[in-house]
Parts: structure tokens; sequence; C-alpha cells
């Protein structure tokens, strides 16, 4: 069969094999920079030693050629990944005490070499593998010889990926490896995947199966990371079946031709894996942990030949995906984003056609922030069609006659088109007359209250009622976002110990006026919930402050806390919850502090903390004392642990400091004018009168609402994940607020106008 493309090897899962060093590979020591534009053809024998090498082309190594380098480092440049590569055609390679792979360009991106050992040797003693997409070899080209001794892995070195005649001897090494498995013969193989320490072993096809011509020998090697290639697969072909056991994080390749039916990608193996003629399953752990082992952590997908005609299903992560014929469909699936492509790379060429429905493209966002952009490249006659899918940071490229058309989507981070060839038709028209099929879900906690209850501070209120202009802004908007909760007086006032049930008093105010409007939003809107329900904050009668030393480990009494928790325990794994926090921390601490006393910080992956105005040192707080502003002293010792946990990078916690306070409300409209046109609508005249004040309507934590949303002035790229809010920032934000206050006004007065009875 024809294996297009297979052995580019471009591969995947980087994200795993990240090691913490420098950005920029520079070997220690060298002195002189050496740079070449085009191909560098290294003819009979050349030695360099002490040199630094920028090279923006391929190296290419002939038959009788030698390339001997000495205390070196080769960075392969270029303005994409596996633009160029190195290419064994018979030479030999020497690295001793060097650095060779990728690039770090200066916008930061990670410009990724391939090493094509098809044909020659590769003698690397003390040598690291930078921005590698793999260290592979041919079936067809001729032999190819690595002998590794202290061979390392350094940032995204990718894996050898053993196929064709390949001969590999590692010798106290330390680098991950991809087994290539033949599957076209047939036969039955079970191969112990744990990762290792120091490892002795040799796989040929003693172990493997019988299409296998490749030998390995590792000697004292470390393998923290093993890929499976499996190749080869057709419905035709004999029954191949093989069983992986003691995997963790396993990566899985997949390269079928003209495949047909339905699969189901789990990544559990509970239910064996079945496609064209492999059944892959997991084996019995010996480990005490039992299942707890097991585990795929993500596939790459391959598929050759006209004839495919398959449909994808299941709830994984897809790294990488190639496809060079045929029509292949992901999706529909139980719910948007369970299936994920990591866009490592995806490059459909030929005749190819992948239709994509309700898929995330790019890194899902449950993941650590990362600056690296994901590719999807459509060449040839391909075609790609998505629909109701989110992106996260992402490049669309088309060559030759190759297009792009997408329906209903939803952006996160940024979005590149590069229609060098056919077009690419984006439709993202979904907040205004169109529903979005996937939208961010929400979680508030607020420390509104009702205004007419008599209070101390200077309004003569309990309670500041700015909150209650930014929940009417929130309902007109409700249709961006999927709402799962809404906490009310979550506060610390000692009046409320004794005040009436503020849920009752929300569910008049704001659902009485959101039943009156529903009917005429939704006809000129559409996309919003039938309604929405509020509750009472856990701490609002007791005034509970959080205790840093204490361990939470029960939310017995902490019902509006445990009922985010259970809201999460019930999201697919490329979904997170926006926890919109306008005013105290308590409760938000609580969640993180339980979590971290429960063993349960992998559920603190799926939230995002956006606060307003916990951090500011423009505006009330000073850069020596950011915090010292009103929402951060409410509970200092919470405010205090959110950011210390947010620094340790264990949750992501976007500070907007004051800019809506100081960018959405002082750069807005002002005058009764232009704000009486709100009354047009029961919750337009709820957002005049929470808190009209100086001319304006002050709703400033809404300010969480409109940077989630992207597309006014400020979103979550513009601010740090980790809690922190500088000077610059701020300012920087502040301004796109300003600049944008106009415009964000316009929008909801327009929404208040279209629910005029």
């Amino acid at each position: 069969m024809n294996d297009v493309g297979i052995y580019t090897m471009i591969r995947c899962a980087a994200y795993l094999l990240l090691l913490t060093l420098s950005a920029q590979v520079e070997l220690a020591g060298a002195e002189e920079t050496i740079k070449i534009d085009g191909d560098w053809i290294v003819r009979g024998e050349e030695a360099y030693r002490g040199k630094r090498i920028l090279l923006d082309g391929s190296l290419i190594l002939p038959k009788s050629s030698k390339l001997i380098l000495t205390d070196c480092s080769l960075e392969i440049t270029g303005e994409y990944s596996r633009q160029h590569s190195v290419e064994w055609q018979g030479g030999a390679l020497l690295t001793t005490n060097c650095t060779v792979g990728g690039h770090v360009n200066e916008a930061g991106t990670a410009i990724h070499t391939v090493f094509h050992l098809y044909d020659g040797l590769w003698e690397a003693t003390n040598t690291t593998v930078a921005y590698s997409y793999g260290i592979s070899f041919h079936w067809e080209k001729g032999k190819g010889i690595l002998r590794g001794n202290r061979l390392k892995a350094g940032p995204r070195p990718d894996a050898i990926i053993l196929s064709g005649e390949a001969d590999v001897h590692l010798v106290d090494s330390d680098f991950p490896i991809g087994i290539g498995v033949y599957c076209n013969k047939g036969g039955e193989t079970t191969l112990d995947l744990s990762p290792h320490d120091s490892l002795t072993t040799t796989f040929d096809r003693s172990n493997l199966l019988p299409g296998v011509d490749w030998k390995l020998r590792l000697e004292n090697t470390r393998v923290h990371q093993w890929f499976l290639f499996l190749r080869r697969i057709g419905d035709w072909q004999p029954p191949a079946k093989v069983t992986v056991s003691g995997a963790k994080n396993l990566i899985v390749s997949l390269f079928v031709h003209n495949l047909s039916g339905e699969v189901e990608l789990t990544n559990d193996l509970e239910t064996p894996l079945e496609i064209g003629n492999l059944t892959l399953s997991h084996g019995v752990e010996d480990s005490p942990e039992g299942s707890g082992n097991r585990g795929i952590s993500m596939y790459a997908m391959y598929f050759s030949g006209a004839a495919t005609d398959a449909t994808i299903r299941g709830q994984t992560h897809i790294c990488e995906w190639m496809q060079s014929g045929g029509t292949v469909r992901v999706g529909p699936l139980e719910k948007n984003g369970d299936l994920t492509f990591g866009c490592t790379t995806l490059e459909l060429s030929g005749e190819a056609k992948l239709i994509a429905d309700g898929v995330h493209f790019g890194r899902p966002l449950t993941w650590q922030p990362e600056q690296n952009i994901g590719e999807a490249n459509v060449k040839g006659s391909a075609h790609l069609v998505a629909r109701d899918i989110s992106t996260n940071n992402l490049r669309m490229r088309t060559e030759g006659s190759g297009r792009v058309e997408v329906s209903g989507l939803i952006r996160n981070g940024t979005l590149d088109t590069v229609a060098e060839g056919g077009p690419i038709e984006l439709n993202k028209e979904a907040s205004s007359g169109q529903a979005r099929q996937t939208k961010p879900k929400v979680w508030i906690y607020t420390d509104m209250s009702d205004p007419q209850l008599p209070g101390g501070n200077h309004r003569g209120t309990i309670n500041d009622p700015d909150d209650v202009s930014a929940m009417a802004g929130y309902l007109l908007m409700a249709n961006e976002f999927e709402t799962l909760g809404i906490v009310v007086a979550s506060t610390h006032r000692n009046e409320h110990k004794s005040t009436p049930d503020q849920a009752k008093w929300a569910r008049r105010l704001f659902g009485d006026a959101y039943q009156a409007d529903l009917q005429k939003l939704n006809q000129q809107f559409e996309g919003y919930p039938k309604q929405l329900d509020f509750v009472q904050s856990c701490i609002k009668e007791t005034g509970e402050k959080f205790t840093p030393t204490r361990q939470y480990e029960s939310l017995a009494t902490y019902p509006t806390v445990a009922s985010l928790l259970n809201h999460v325990d019930e999201l697919n794994d490329n979904e997170v919850i926006n926890v919109l926090c306008w005013g105290s921390l308590t409760e938000p601490a609580i969640l993180v502090a339980h979590c971290h006393a429960t063993q349960q910080t992998e559920k603190l992956k799926h939230v995002r903390f956006i606060a307003h105005w916990t951090n500011s040192p423009l505006h009330q707080g000073s850069v020596e004392r950011p915090g010292n502003v009103a929402n951060c002293r409410e509970d200092a010792a919470a405010c205090a642990y959110m950011k210390r946990i947010a620094a340790s990078g264990a949750i992501r916690y976007y500070e907007c400091g004051a800019i809506g306070q100081h960018g959405i409300v002082s750069g807005g409209p002002k005058g009764k004018e232009y704000f009486d046109q709100f009354r047009s609508s029961k919750l337009g005249t709820i957002f005049v009168d929470g808190k009209y004040v100086h001319d304006g309507v002050d709703h400033s934590d809404a300010a969480t609402y409109w940077v989630l949303l992207g597309e006014w002035g400020v979103d979550l790229d513009d601010i740090a994940a980790d809690g922190t809010n500088s000077v610059v920032i701020e300012k920087k934000n502040e301004a796109a607020f300003r600049a944008a206050s106009h415009r964000i006004h316009d929008e909801l007065l327009s929404r208040s106008r279209s629910a005029a009875p």
C-alpha cells in the first residue's frame, strides 16, 4: 500500500516533551556564527569546531560525504516548521558535544526541522537534539544507522521513530522512542511501554510483528516517553492484534489506507480500538496501581487512499492529522469540543476532504498557555469543511487549489489566515443574529445585594450597587454565554446576618425583567436561555472569611462552592468554566484550597478565574502595594492566597485591574439623554437605575465578561494568567477599553431597544 506522507514524520506532542531550557538553542562556547542561505550540500569531508551555524536551508549528505561537527550548534532556520530538513543520501554526520535541530525566531516561535536518516550514518556523541519533528527512517531508500552515546533530548526533540531498515544503538542516552509496528502481515504482540529511567533491551522482529525489519538496542537509556506507530493498517489484510502494557501518556499514531466505516477513539482502551485489520488493547497491569497507570494521552492520524470514506468519533486529543485522499468526517460529537485537533500539524493534500463538526482546533484551553501557533495546511485540491468549531492560536494556510470553509466559529487567541491557494472563508458572525453552538461557560460570584436595604456605605446601601448594572448588562448579553450559576451576596457585611434571602430578591428583580424581555431578544439575536437562576452565597449570613491554614477538606457548609465543583466534574477534557469574580475572593479561595486538600488539583485546570480590581498599581493601589484595593481588602487573606497559587502556575487567574472602571465606564457615553434610551426595556431600565453616577452607568465589573468575549478591545490574551497586573499592561488595556467603550454601550443599547414592547 502507498503510505502517502508517512515518512515526513512530523511528530506530535511536542507539549509532552518540553524541557525547561533556554528558548534559544545556542551551545555555550560557540564563538563564531556562520550563516548559510540555501541548501548545504556536503562534498567530500568537511569539519567544523566551535561554530554556531545558522542554516536557512536543508543539510544534504550525499553518498561518500562526511560532515564532522565538534563543539558546535547547528540551527536550521526558515519561515515555518518542516520547511528544511537534514537528508542522509548515503553520507555520514558525526557530532560531538553539539546541539543540533531547529530554531526559535525573534517572535519566539519554534521552527522545527526533520531528520531523515534514510540512507547513511549518524554518530552522535554527547549530542542534544532540539526543535525537531523526529529522527525518521525509510523502508525503500536504504539503511539508516544511528549510533548514540549520551544522545540527549533538548527542548521539543520529538522522538526516534523506528521503521524501514533502521539500525539504532543507544548507550547512556535519554530520548523518546517511537516503536514502529507493521500490521500488513497480521500477527499478535504484547509491548511493555512503561517509562524507564535505565532501560537495557532490544526490539526487533522477534518480539514485534512479522512485518518489522528494523532493530533497536538500548543500554542504560532513559525512555520517559513512548510513541507507538501502527502502520499499514487496512481491512483487507490478515488480523493484527497489539496489546500494550504499562503505558502511561502513550502517544499512538495510526497509518490507515482506504479506511471505511466508523471508528471510536478512546484513551483508556477499556473497549479495544478496532480500526481496519488492527485491534489495539490494553493488557493487565503488573503495577499495584492497576489501571491507574494505563493511558493514551493522544493520537496522531494518517490517512491515504482515494477510497477512504470514514467517520471518526470519540473524546480525545488528536495532535497531528495528515490526509492525502478520500473523505473523513469527524463528529458530530456528543458535546462540542469532545474531540480536539492540536494542529501540531494538520495537513490535507491531493483530493482529501475533511469535514469537522463541533471540533476544537489548536491547543486545548485547559492546557497551560503557550505562545506556539498550530498549523492547518490545505494543499493540492484538498478541502476542509468545519462547522461549529472553536480555535485557539491557529494559522490556516491554503496552497494550490486547496480551500477552507468555516461556519460557526468561536475564536480564542489568534487566528491567522494565509490564502496562498484557494479561499479561506470564515463565518464568525456568532454574536449578532446567529446563535453560537459553543459558548463560554460562566459562573459568577458577586457581592451584589438589594440596594433598597439600608446600610452604612456612602450611598446608604449595604453593598455597592454597581454589580446591579453589571448584571443587567450581562443578561442583555446572555445569549453569548452558557451560564451555569450566579451566586449573589458573596460578601462579609454584618448587616446581612438578618437580611432576607437575596436570591429571592434577585429572582424578582432580574428574573422577572429577563422573562419580560426574552421573547423580543430572541427574535433578533437568538440563543438566549429560557431562564437564569440565582442562589444566595453560603457566606452571606456568617460573613466568614478565608483561613489560609485551614484544610477545607469538606464543602458540606459551602454549598455554593460545592455546586461549582460539581459542574467542573461534568466537564469534558477540553472544557473550562470561567469564574467571574465581582467582589470578595473568599469562595474562589475555598474552592482552590479544597482541591489542594483533597488531591483534586487536576480539576483546577478546568477553571479560569477572571477578576476585576483585586489589584491595581494605578487606581486605589500603588506600585508598592497593588493589592490595596477594595475587592482585595474585603478578604485580604483570600486575595493573597489566590495570587500566590496563581503565581505558582497551579491556577489561571486573570487580573483585569481597574480597566472596567477607568476604561469602559470612564470612556463611555455621558448624560441622561443617552442612557434614558435604555428605559425601553425592563433589563435596560435596571441597567441604568442600578448605579447611575457622574452622568453615566457604573457597571465596571462587566469588564470580566467583555474580556471573555474577546472582540471588544481587550481579550484574555491581553491579560496575564498568573494573577499579575503591571502598570504597562493595565494602562494599555484601560486605553483599549476606553476606545471600545462607545461600541460596548451601543451594543447594549441595541439589545435593550430590541426588547422594547
